[in-house]
């Protein structure tokens, strides 16, 4: 019988510097740091999807300005003709059909709009036509030409384009529109 004030020790003292982790907050631990993992994961994911939407947004409209840069400069006749004649993709031959202007550009007219389709090859991979970017381009000459207003020979070209691109499971459609107004006299 132990008599006295007799405490049951242990024959090791544990201080607070020595103690260990408890298996509780191994767990939380654990379990924060894998939330926020999944967070890192996720936002890089999400940024991923960012620079491929706009990869392809640049790169739509980089060739849409290209071909109306090169109708800016071709001769001015050319401009009523139905196909404008002297475009070049990559170095080859490459036209675009003109469509009738509709009362309402910005809408169009599905039933007389001429689409001419270009397939871009963004990645670099010739053999894989899957990761192309295919374009839509629909392209309006309207003659805006008024003597009485002292407006001489001029066309106002409306350039459409359209392309869809995805992002892992989602498909998304973008469409933009381009104007430029050509006289006579090469403005510049």
């Amino acid at each position: 019988m132990l008599k006295g004030n007799t405490h049951l020790t242990s024959k090791y003292p544990t201080s607070k510097s020595q103690a260990g982790f408890t298996l509780v907050e191994i767990m939380i631990s654990v379990g924060l740091l894998g939330l926020s993992g999944f967070g890192l994961v996720t936002g890089l994911l999400q940024s991923r999807q960012m620079a491929e939407a706009a990869i392809h947004q640049s790169t739509a409209l980089t060739i849409a300005q290209g071909y109306v840069e090169q109708i800016k400069n071709m001769e001015f006749d050319s401009l009523d003709e139905s196909i404008l004649p002297t475009l070049f993709h990559e170095g080859a031959s490459d036209t675009l059909t003109v469509s009738p202007t509709p009362a309402n550009p910005n809408l169009g007219n599905s039933n007389t709009d001429i689409l001419n389709s270009k397939s871009i090859d963004i990645d670099n991979t010739t053999d894989d036509q899957e990761d192309d970017m295919n374009i839509d381009i629909v392209v309006y000459v309207d003659d805006i030409t008024d003597e009485s207003n002292g407006i001489g020979e001029a066309r106002r070209v409306i350039l459409k384009y359209e392309y869809i691109y995805k992002d892992g499971y989602r498909t998304h459609t973008e469409k933009n529109i381009l104007y430029s107004v050509r006289s006579e006299v090469p403005t510049y």
